[in-house]
């Protein structure tokens, strides 16, 4: 086993294409192929499912990729340190709006302690960056999406509601319920066609942009909201249950695009804090 097969097997992993990894390493796709087969007599196991719109990760390649990562990282560090370089890793990162910002200040505080040399600048989504921290649901095409966490959704209910002395709740003990919506959001399109499928009604008092908007006007008694429920965690002028016959997640994740190199250092840093989480 060498390090250019590990390459040439996270390239394909990324791209999904055997073709598009071999323009993005600029060799002829003989060679990716021939390194991924190297990889599989090696490891006697099946990597990737070939099939007619391309190819998918087995099982074994999905846990094969974030020690790839790691591994070329490790070299990468080693190189470094022979050269006896001090220089910097420069990263941007823009985050979406509204993430739970508990959950981004560890990752970014994790990030550093792995990474001493990171230079990071944090900027909104609609400047330019490197990679962006954002939901699934907002990843584009081009853009590879590296899964960091769910949020799980709940309904936010003022102190005092009949609903708040319930744990759980059903949709359609939600009909004729005063509703404060929120427009975007993550789960709409989702949470619309449950109601509409039960023929339930809702009456929306408001639509608001933000989760802290939603979530002062539940707390005013205006009605309930469905949030992330990482957003309650601040909260104590408002209570929360689960809808039992409902489950409603946003998966956040790291994007970038194909075309740009993120460090496998980077890569590797990120896929070992998610690793410790489990």
């Amino acid at each position: 086993m060498d390090f250019r097969s590990l390459r040439y097997f996270t390239a394909v992993f990324e791209e999904r294409s055997f073709s598009a990894a071999a323009k993005r390493c600029f060799v002829a796709q003989p060679s990716i192929s021939g390194a991924v087969q190297q990889l599989e007599s090696e490891l006697e196991c099946s990597l990737f499912v070939r099939h007619s719109k391309g190819i998918t990760p087995t099982t074994e390649g999905t846990q094969l990729y974030p020690r790839a990562c790691q591994i070329l990282a490790d070299v990468a560090d080693i190189k470094h340190q022979f050269q006896n370089t001090t220089e910097q890793l420069t990263f941007k990162l823009a985050l979406l709006p509204f993430l739970s910002g508990k959950r981004v200040s560890n990752l970014i505080k994790q990030l550093m302690h792995s990474l001493p040399n990171l230079d990071l600048t944090l900027v909104d989504t609609n400047e330019e960056a490197d990679a962006r921290i954002i939901s699934q649901t907002v990843s584009e095409d081009d853009e590879i999406f590296h899964k960091l966490w769910v949020d799980r959704y709940v309904l936010a209910i003022p102190i005092g509601h009949p609903l708040a002395s319930y744990p759980t709740v059903r949709l359609a003990e939600l009909n004729n319920c005063p509703f404060i919506s929120r427009s975007p959001c993550d789960i709409i399109d989702s949470w619309q066609f449950a109601i509409a499928k039960r023929g339930l009604n809702l009456k929306v008092k408001a639509t608001v942009k933000t989760e802290e908007y939603a979530l002062d006007l539940v707390a005013v008694g205006l009605g309930v909201s469905i949030v992330p429920l990482h957003s309650l965690d601040a909260r104590s002028d408002l209570s929360y249950c689960e809808i039992s016959d409902l489950q409603l997640e946003r998966v956040v994740g790291l994007a970038y695009k194909k075309s740009t190199a993120v460090a496998p250092s980077l890569l590797a840093a990120i896929a070992n804090i998610e690793k410790e989480k489990k």
